[in-house]
């Protein structure tokens, strides 16, 4: 094995979570941090966050409408929520979670 993710056949390497998929139920993240981030197109797929520091403000917006006040969500708490887009307006990161699917 020449790494710890790629194992030869024949002349290519191949990466074994494109062959055999992503374990886990979250396999990607971003972090917002004062900043606005839309989950739609090549970051389609987000549905889940963890609002990381306190005092954290901004909305995220679900993708069948509605919008969640991130002051209101208790810190280091997991959220499932169908991410449509983060708005942080502090210095403050939300992380964002992509979901098997």
């Amino acid at each position: 094995m020449s790494g710890p993710y790629l194992q030869p056949t024949g002349s290519q390497p191949v990466n074994q979570f494109e062959k055999f998929g992503h374990p886990g139920k979250y396999y990607a993240m971003q972090i917002v941090n004062n900043a606005t981030v839309n989950f739609t197109g090549s970051n389609y797929g987000y549905g889940a966050v963890i609002v990381a520091g306190g005092s954290a403000t901004g909305t995220i917006t679900l993708s069948g409408g509605g919008d969640i006040d991130i002051s209101k969500l208790t810190q280091k708490e997991l959220y499932e929520f169908s991410v449509g887009k983060v708005v942080s307006s502090n210095a403050k990161d939300i992380y964002v979670f992509k979901v098997q699917g």
